[in-house]
Order: C-alpha cells, then sequence, then structure tokens
C-alpha cells in the first residue's frame, strides 16, 4: 500500500473548520491588527468597527464569542450599548438593531477605560468578562477558550 502526501491545503481548511470562531467590534485599525496576529493561530477572527457592522455580521454567522471595545467612534452604539441590546435588554435609541440576541454566547469586553468602568458594571450590562488594555494576549486567549469550553459544556 502507498503511501500518498496529504496536501497542506486540506490539513489548513481543516484545522480552521475547527478553531473557534470570534467576533472583535473593535474600531481602531491598529488594536485589530494587534489582536488578528497574536490570535489568529486559535481563532477564527472577523472584525466589526461599529454597531451596524455588528448587527450585520450576527445575522449572517454564528460565532463562538464576542471580543467588545466599548468606546467605537462613528458607531450610533457604544458597545455597552450593543451589549445590552444583544442580551436583550431595553434600550429606546437601538430599536433599528432589536432582531439579534446572544442569550448564551460570551462577551468578553476589551478596553483602555478600567477605571472608567467597573468589572460589575459591565457584567450588569451584559458582558461575560473584561481585558483591560493594554492586553495580555496569552491570558486573553486562556480566558476566550475557558469561556468558549464552558459554552461547550452547558450544551451537551
Amino acid at each position: 500500500m502507498a503511501l500518498r502526501k496529504i496536501s497542506g491545503r486540506t490539513e489548513d481548511k481543516a484545522r480552521l473548520a475547527q478553531r473557534p470562531r470570534v467576533l472583535y467590534v473593535e474600531d481602531e485599525d491598529t488594536n485589530w491588527e494587534v489582536a488578528e496576529h497574536a490570535l489568529r493561530g486559535g481563532y477564527d477572527l472577523m472584525r466589526a468597527r461599529n454597531a451596524q457592522e455588528t448587527f450585520a455580521a450576527l445575522e449572517r454567522e454564528r460565532f463562538d464569542l464576542v471580543l467588545m471595545d466599548i468606546q467605537l467612534s462613528g458607531s450610533d452604539l457604544s458597545g455597552i450599548d450593543i451589549t445590552k441590546v444583544l442580551r436583550g435588554m431595553p434600550l429606546a435609541r437601538a430599536a433599528t438593531y432589536d432582531g439579534v440576541r446572544l442569550p448564551t454566547t460570551p462577551i468578553v469586553f476589551v478596553t483602555a477605560y478600567g477605571s472608567l468602568y467597573s468589572r460589575e458594571h459591565l457584567l450588569a450590562a451584559g458582558g461575560t468578562d473584561m481585558v483591560a488594555k493594554p492586553v495580555s494576549f496569552p491570558a486573553m486567549s486562556l480566558l476566550m477558550s475557558r469561556l468558549i469550553a464552558r459554552r461547550v459544556q452547558a450544551t451537551l
């Protein structure tokens, strides 16, 4: 029996299909590029820059976790407001985004404003956890893996 060489492309496609899908809501290009570089080996990342892109992505695709920046320049909603809508909390000015809900998908706030927003405040707004900028990507990746594993176990 002859051995066949398996194409690297096939292996790459299979590996990509198994990686958790993460939506990162981030308006700053530099922050996105650093995160994408640090996390691309373990996660299938997609970016949204504002509320409109976030809800459009969530209508089209399923994600295992959402990373959420708080201050989103050029967005009609902040990351906190987006999260409240996704969790089904009332928010009058968000009526145009009423169709998408993420009751169990982990949402991790990634913020440089840790001194302005306590962890308790962000959890009350629907977040699952928070990570302060500048980000320690090994610690954030560990948190992401734990949250995704916990969600998978809850569905079994």
